[in-house]
Order: C-alpha cells, then structure tokens, then sequence
C-alpha cells in the first residue's frame, strides 16, 4: 500500500514465474482404452457437482450474505441507496486499478462502492453540514445520511482532472479542467440537489474557502469567485500561488518551495478588504526534497502547512503592511526587504503508530485538517512471496490515526478491521472526516 507519489517510493514486488514439469507413464493402448470412458465419466461428474455447488454457493450469497472474513469480490458501483449514515471518515482510494470510495464508522466496519476515478488519482472529498461531495469524469455525487443523488457534468473535451473542491454557503464548489477546454467550475447546490457548471477559462488561479465564499487572489488582492464572475484569472501554482488557504479576513498564498542545502519559500498574505499582500520569506532548516507545499489551515495562532513528510508551522504573520523597508545608510536608497519567518516541524508525517506505518504523507489531499488535527492513514502490510504469482504488499490491517498539531503526538482513532475492497495494490489518495466528529477528539 503506498500514498501518493511525492514521499517515499512506494514499495512494490517484482514477481518471478515458475513452472512445474509433469510426465504421464505411457501404458499400453488397450490400457489406454478400457481407461477413457472411465475418465470422461469421472470428469462428467466433477463439472456436474462443480456446477450444483456454484448454485447453491449463488442462492446463499443471496438470501444469507457473504460473511465479512471471506469477501473477496469487488465493491458495488456506487447507487442512489449509498449514504452517510453512521460513517466518521471517508477515503478514496485505488485497488487493483478500481477507484473505491469507502467510508468508515467508529466501530472500524467499512462500505465501499466502486467510482470513476476523474484523472490519475485527483479525485478529492468534501465534507460539511450540508454533506459529502465527491466527483467522477462524467458525475458529481452529493451524499446525505441515507441517500446519494447523481449530478451529471457537461461533456468536456480532454482528460478531465480535478484541482479544488471546496465547502460554500450553498453547498460545494470543484473545480476541475483539461488541456483543451480549460478551466470548469461546477457549483453544487446541496439544498436543491442541483449543479450548475460553468466556464472558468485558462487561468488557472489557486481557489479558498473563505466562511463560505470561494476566493481567489492576484497581485492586486482578492475577488469572490461565483457563477456570474467564475474567471480564474490571477495567482496559481506557475504564478507563485501553489497553495491557498484563508481564515478570517487574512488569505495565505505559499509559493513553491526551493531546493538546495536550506530551503526557502515565499509566502503572501493578504488582507481581504485591502488591496496588495505581505510577502514573508519562510526558511528551513535544512533542505527539502518535496517541492510544493500542501494541506494548510491555521489553528491557534499558527499557519500549518505539509511539505516533505512533515507538518512545518510559523506564528501568524502580524499585519505589518506590504513590506518591511531596511534602514538604508544616508543618502542612500532604501530597499525592500521581506520579512523573515523560521519554520519549524510540528508533527512527522511518516514512521509508525503502534503496529502501523503511516502511509499518508505531504500531498495535498491525503491528510484532513480539523480541531487541531490532522487525520491519515496508516497500514499493516506483509511481504508477499514472488513465487506465489504477480501481487504488491498484502493488505494486513488498517486504520485512521491522528496527530496533535501542539505536540505532534500520533494515536490511533480507528482500527479498521471490516475490509469490503481488495486487499492488494492499494493506493489511499483521499480522506476527509465528519467535522462534528473530528471536533470532538
């Protein structure tokens, strides 16, 4: 089981094939004979019992159900009877070449259904009061707590891939696009069960959540972003905005971070009702591998971030105006010099949590953020021998852990022990919590 592609390889297993050599004693042909009606009846007789007991294998599966510890067919596609209920996290996830979303309850029991996967492991999920959101290449899907309703998405010319997909007032906002049609907007209205999408042209700007508007920035500030305004034109991931996140009236914009013996990143803050931004120079402590920083939130005076297999933090930056201007000798002119901010880690995103491996590193989208949390997943997995035929890790155990942003403390939340998806080739590229829930850990 692997997370996403920027941390550690994911480990797989290469495979050898063997063969078995067999021989039949010839014997003499009236042996061979007298002994082939024989052998046809026999074999007659075993695919006669193979196919009664496949039937009543099938009759049993349907009045009496497949007992959970020997499952081993495929999740249902998903259907309008799918809902909540009593389900605390949710995950996205990919075995054996299948998307799956598969939601989990206190007790560790699971539901999967299968999904279309929108591009290459983009697919994200939303979770709010209004419910969950989550999407495929042709269909959004809005689930309430005992049922699902099916939205579908305009036809789009390309690979479709999601970028963002945000909590509103009104329900939720993705975004998604491809290389022909540009950027699309679909606006999710979770009361009327409806959408609505809309064209955001080639723009390509980071998307916030901001108490229930959906904000974007440029060098001149910040704008809502709606149906009747939905352009992205402005900061984005080749703009120096790879990452955006708000709180408040102040919207942080991180840049992608440098490589080198000490990396540095720029970080822009805004303040929503002026116009420019605050740049703050972040240095590291050392350098970093991972290049785009990820999964940002503020909680108790502190701007979070994940980069590099680690949760990073500084103090909010205090609102000092565009820039800092250093003094300068007399006569001569002064320069602008942006002020100076130390990250320090607060959590590992990797390592192991009792007998769990934490799988779920720095990608944006792989961990959840709630309460002065953050959630993720970790696995127990074994070695499958090559001689056994073509297969990754073997799923063993599974479970939703979280760490204390304060201490960095990690502990186990769930142990999953109720697994309705195979257990081989998994790949978790999603999670999100129940909010209520997470609030209360």
């Amino acid at each position: 089981m692997g997370s996403t592609s920027s941390g550690p390889t994911r480990r797989t297993r290469t495979s050898g094939s063997s063969g078995r050599a067999s021989s039949a004693r010839a014997s003499g042909s009236q042996d061979r004979a007298s002994s082939a009606p024989a052998s046809s009846t026999k074999s007659g007789a075993l695919r006669s019992w193979a196919a009664v007991l496949a039937v009543l294998l099938g009759v049993w599966a349907v009045f009496f159900g497949i007992p959970a510890g020997i499952r081993f067919l495929k999740a249902p596609p998903i259907s309008e009877g799918f809902g909540i209920e009593d389900a605390v996290v949710a995950l996205r996830l990919d075995a054996r070449d299948t998307s799956y979303l598969v939601l989990v309850n206190e007790a560790g029991e699971t539901r999967s259904v299968q999904l279309e996967e929108r591009g290459f492991e983009n697919s994200r999920i939303a979770w709010s009061e209004a419910g969950m959101s989550t999407g495929g290449p042709t269909k959004e899907y809005l689930i309430g707590e005992s049922g699902l309703t099916e939205l579908p998405l305009p036809a789009t010319d390309g690979a479709l891939f999601e970028h963002a997909r945000l909590t509103t007032d009104d329900g939720f906002l993705v975004r998604t696009g491809s290389t022909i049609g540009g950027d699309v907007l679909a606006f999710v209205d979770a009361e009327r069960r409806s959408l609505e999408s809309v064209s955001a042209g080639y723009g390509g700007a980071a998307l916030a959540s901001c108490d229930g508007e959906a904000v974007t920035v440029s060098e001149d500030g910040v704008r809502s972003v709606t149906r009747e305004s939905p352009e992205l034109t402005g900061l984005g991931v080749f703009d120096g905005v790879g990452t955006l996140e708000c709180d408040g009236e102040r919207v942080y914009g991180l840049d992608e971070i440098s490589d080198g013996a000490r990396s540095e990143e720029r970080l822009r803050v805004w303040d929503r009702a002026a116009t420019g931004a605050e740049e703050i120079l972040i240095r590291y402590p050392d350098g970093l591998i991972d290049t785009f920083p990820g999964t940002a939130f503020v909680h108790d005076g502190r701007l979070y971030w994940s980069a590099d297999w680690r949760l990073w933090s500084i103090p909010v930056p205090e609102n000092r105006g565009a820039h800092r201007v250093a003094t300068a000798p007399e006569g001569s002119t002064a320069h602008r010099e942006p002020v100076v901010a130390e990250a320090v880690p607060a959590a590992e995103l990797g390592g192991f949590i009792d007998d769990y491996e934490l799988v779920v590193g720095s990608d944006d989208g792989v961990l959840a953020a709630s309460g002065g949390r953050v959630f993720g997943v970790a696995e127990e997995d074994e070695f499958v021998n090559p001689s056994k035929g073509p297969s990754y890790d073997k799923l063993l155990g599974l479970a939703i852990v979280s760490a204390d942003v304060g201490t960095g403390e990690w502990r186990v939340e769930i142990d999953i022990d109720d697994i309705d998806f195979p257990k081989r080739d998994l790949h978790v590229h999603a999670i999100a919590v129940d909010p209520e829930w997470a609030a209360g850990r």
